[in-house]
Formats: structure tokens, sequence, C-alpha cells
């Protein structure tokens, strides 16, 4: 470089440009006791390229050449000094000065980037709407809405007066929309969280209206307080689908795949009209209301709104008692997504080195833990005040609902799952043969599988005087033809309870750790075990919650499970309304006609 050029780059600092650096930021902690954390998982951090301006632009600096070697430099503002030009007023300073202010241009440039990302904000909250893509979808929850509409209408008409267990919580509704706080009745076993819910939404409409609460606390308004909620479970559902369908990894061999969210709206569409949840939502019953704040409260928790959270999910014990199952499953979940946040937890490590690693995690963030977790744990130590208060779990009646070790029910459930899940296991039948051939070369698993399943059968078998005495669930039916048709029946049923298993231990630990699933199954047994009673409504969060955490990119599947999910409600809801029976012996607790229901 000659003399020259090394003078004009030291006078002209235009001239000189900066190079691009990466700097990779992490934290000491990661970076340090972490040795697992890839280069990939650090944050790149870019500095901008500081553009120069023109000359004839930056600092009023004028370059002339005056031949090949030689350069002449001088200041066009002395040239511009020799014509000034005059203010209107005498000592005034040039509008010019108030706009080239630093101050001013800093103003300016602020002003127009936070337009700039405002537009941009705009244009991505339009594209994520994406309404040409999702209006179909809108249009079948707009139809099942108004067709559900109809079908409360038809309930009413065909069945004006409470059914089962309606009397008790209408009963008890109208009483607290009364302002008859201290009424309770004996045979109500769940907490007042439907009936509060209820008198809120009485007291809100009165005062709207003018009119009484007691005016809004007839059966036929209080069949659609579930219907509102069936719409906010929807929208709760999306935000769960939109949220966790972002951890999803491109699997072909194992039929997982990121989705969009109008298959996000499908999915939810889909559940919402899960045949259990359906039917429920068109009577007065705590099913749907548990439903809603469990789905609440877990859809704070992934959003990392974890007061919320905890309170959502206190409401919902409120609703049922064994929803403190969820509040511990929520809170376990924060833990688990931490710790996959952070890289530890790795998809192809085996089950024993997952569990290790999420144990010394856990020990060394110990206190940090305990303190993002405290809202879960005021609630579960609320919950065991209350136990320790009431004498256990069941309020009211406690007779009828005693904990046993009911195992098989956890292999119901898989055949519960299995024919509400149909088709997403006809199409796990081309990529299950990777998972079975890997449990083939481990016979230890099957046969510990098959071994347990065959002592909780022998064993553990429970019939509750319930399942065997009323006629007017499908259960007593499904347990008479089916399930307990010969003693070897479930026997012969245990291949299809282990096929399902198998599918459902490879999704899950796909899409997530194996510590998730690990959790998962713990809370479901926790919760389905000690059930005495067969009953279908008891796995109603579970099969959700499992559906949530796996969605369906296959819209061939999608369709077949929501043209299976509406056959199966107009043929309840028709059997409902249509097949009655009576009973020779009644009370004014169940009078005739009876009906058949869930």
């Amino acid at each position: 470089m000659s003399s020259s050029d090394e003078a004009h780059r030291l006078q002209n600092p235009s001239a000189r440009r900066l190079r691009s650096k990466r700097v990779y930021h992490s934290s000491s902690d990661d970076s340090i006791s972490n040795p697992r954390v890839r280069s990939t998982d650090r944050i790149p951090i870019t500095r901008s390229r500081v553009s120069s301006r023109s000359s004839s632009e930056d600092d009023g600096i004028t370059v002339r050449r005056k031949g090949p070697e030689h350069r002449r430099v001088r200041r066009s503002a002395e040239k511009t000094s020799r014509t000034p030009e005059r203010s209107p007023r005498k000592h005034a300073r040039s509008s010019s000065f108030v706009f080239d202010h630093p101050m001013v241009q800093h103003a300016r440039t602020s002003s127009y980037a936070m337009y700039q990302q405002s537009v941009d904000i705009a244009r991505n909250t339009i594209s994520e709407l994406d309404l040409p893509a999702s209006s179909w979808c809108g249009f079948f929850a707009a139809a099942m809405l108004a067709v559900t509409l109809g079908e409360v209408v038809k309930i009413n008409n065909a069945q004006p007066t409470p059914y089962m267990d309606e009397a008790f919580h209408v009963r008890q509704a109208q009483h607290y929309c009364a302002g008859n706080w201290t009424v309770w009745d004996k045979k109500i076993t769940t907490l007042p969280g439907l009936y509060l819910l209820t008198a809120v939404i009485a007291h809100c409409a009165s005062a709207v209206t003018g009119k009484p609460n007691i005016h809004w606390c007839s059966l036929e308004k209080l069949r659609f307080v579930n219907i509102v909620m069936s719409v906010i479970i929807f929208v709760v559902m999306y935000t769960i689908f939109r949220k966790l369908s972002r951890r999803l990894k491109d699997d072909p061999g194992l039929g997982i795949q990121p989705i969009h969210r109008t298959c996000c709206m499908m999915n939810s569409l889909v559940l919402t009209c899960f045949p259990l949840l359906y039917f429920y939502n068109l009577l007065y019953y705590t099913d749907v209301g548990s439903v809603l704040f469990v789905l609440a409260s877990y859809s704070c928790s992934i959003r990392n709104h974890h007061l919320k959270s905890a309170l959502l999910g206190a409401i919902s014990v409120l609703f049922r008692q064994t929803n403190i199952i969820w509040v511990g499953f929520t809170a376990g979940t924060v833990v688990i997504r931490d710790i996959e946040n952070r890289g530890w937890l790795q998809q192809s490590d085996d089950f024993v080195s997952q569990m290790k690693i999420a144990v010394t995690v856990i020990l060394r963030y110990f206190w940090q833990y305990l303190l993002l977790l405290l809202p879960y744990l005021i609630v579960l130590a609320g919950f065991v005040v209350f136990i320790f208060v009431n004498g256990g779990i069941v309020v009211g009646d406690k007779s009828a609902h005693t904990a046993v070790l009911h195992f098989p029910q956890f292999l119901y459930f898989l055949l519960f799952l299995t024919a509400f899940s149909l088709p997403h296991m006809v199409q796990r039948l081309r990529h299950s043969h990777l998972t079975v051939l890997y449990y083939v070369f481990k016979p230890v698993h099957v046969l510990l599988f098959f071994v347990s399943a065959v002592l909780a059968l022998y064993f553990f078998k429970y019939e509750h005087p319930y399942l065997l005495a009323d006629n007017r669930h499908y259960t007593f039916y499904v347990w008479r033809k089916i399930l307990n048709r010969t003693p070897y029946t479930m026997f012969y049923l245990l291949p299809v309870c282990f096929y399902t298993f198998l599918n459902i231990v490879a999704l899950l630990s796909t899409v997530h750790s194996k510590f998730f699933t690990l959790l998962y199954f713990l809370c479901v047994a926790t919760q389905i075990v000690p059930q005495g009673l067969l009953e279908f409504r008891y796995f109603i969060l579970p099969y959700l919650l499992y559906r949530l955490h796996v969605p369906q990119h296959s819209w061939v599947v999608l369709f077949l499970e929501l043209c299976q999910y509406t056959l199966i409600n107009l043929i309840t809801v028709k059997v409902f309304l249509n097949k009655t029976f009576d009973w020779d012996i009644t009370d004014h607790l169940t009078p005739n006609p009876q009906r058949f229901m869930w």
C-alpha cells in the first residue's frame, strides 16, 4: 500500500469497515459444568457491519482525483461557508441545525425502527392466522357447535327432569344460586367447584339482565354451562397443540412430523368431539369443567405462567379431587422441560442414563427448582391438609368409593385407548415393526409385561357392585359381553394391550424424553388403579393428555378419526333419546323411563 493511500485511509474514517465477528454466548454454568452442551446449542450474536456512507455525505469530505497517484482532499464546508444562507431572523438558528442534532437523528432512527418492527409484527400476525387454510376448520367448528346446541334442545325436550347424577348436581347448584351456602347433599362425593362456578355465572347474568339468580339456574340453562366450557376447551387445546408442536422432530421412521397450525386446529376440533367428552357436554356433570381447568393449567405451565397454572390446578381439584394428580404431573413437566431445554437429556440415551442425569440435575439445582415449583407445592400441601381434616379424599358418601388395588384398570385403559384411537393404531402398523423388532431382541421386557398382566388379572381383578347392578351404563354391557364374557377373555386380549403399550411408549419417547413417558404412566396409574369401579369417565383426561402430546399430522387419519367420533356421538345421542326402558322398582331419584349413557 502506497503512502498516499495510507494517508487517505487515516484521514477518511468512513472508508474503514468493521469486519463481522461471530461471538458465542453461553452461561458459565452450561459451558463449564455441562460437557454435553454442544456448540450448536449456543446462541450466535452477530455484530452488525457498520456500513460507510458516500464520501460526499460523511463529514462533508469530498475526494477528487487529480492523477493516478496523487489525490487532493478538501472540505466542502469551506466552499459552502463562503455563501451562507441568511436566516429570516437575525439571531435565530437555522432549522437544519435542529434536524441535524444527534439526539434528533437518533430519535428519527428509533422511530423508523419501531415502525418497521410494528409492520413486521402485523405481517407475521396476519400470516399466522392463515385464514384461507383454516377457514374450513372454523366452518366445521361452527357447524359442530350448532349441532351440539340442537342436541341440547332435543335432550331438554325428551328429558325435562334431571337424569341420574344430575338430580344431585342440579339441586346443589340451585341452593348456591339462591344463596344457601350451608346446605350440602351428603350423596355428592366431589367438591363444590361446579356449583360455585354456576353461582358466579348466574350472578353475572343477573347483574346484566336484572333477573334473579335462580332464574338462570333452571335445568335447561344449567345444561348450557358445559357447552360454553367446551368452546373454551377447543381454544385451550389449540394453544397446547401449537406450543407442543414446535418440539416435534421430523422422524418418518416412526411417523412423527412437525405439524402446521391448521393441522393443530383440526386436531383440537377432533378432540373436542371425543365421544365421552361430547356426551357429557349435553348434561350437567362435573367432567367438562374438570377437563377445562386441568388443560388450562397445563397450557399456562408450558408458557411459563406458573402462578396462574397452580391457581387453575387448584380450581380443577374443586371439580374432581383426583385432579391433584395432574397438578403434580404439571409440576413434574416443568422440571423435565427445563432439563430438556438445557440439553442434558438426549433422545439417544437409554432409560437408565436419562434417569441418572435427571436425578443428578435435580439434586444439583434443588433449591432453584423448589422456588420454581413453589406455587404447585402450595396447592399439593393444601390438599394434604384437606385429606387429614376430611379423613380421606372422598366427601359425602365414602362407602361407595373406597380405594382398592385394581391393577387391571391399566389394561382396560389400554383397550380403551386402542378403541378410540383406532385410525392411529392402524396407521402405526407400518411403523411399529421397528418397535416390535426392538423388543424381540429384548425378551426380558416382553416377559415382564405379560407376567405382570397375568398376575394383575389373576390376583387383583375386582368387580364393583355398581358395575354389576346398573344396566344404564355402557360399561355394564362391555363388561358382560366382552371383558368378562369368559374367564379367559382378558388373557386373549393381552397381545392387543401389549401392542398399544409399545406404540404409546415409542411415540411419547420420540417426541419427549423417556423420563416424561415414565411420569405420564405413573400419573395414569395413580389415578385409575385405586378406582374399584370400571368407569370410562376416569379415562378421559389420561387419553386427552396422551393425544395432546402426540398430535396427528396425517389429514386422512384425522378425517377418519373425526368420522369415527361423529358416528359414535350420533349413535349414543340417538340411543339416549329414543331407546328407553323401565325399571320395576324406582324411587324419586330414578324415575322411569331409564336411558342408556356412558
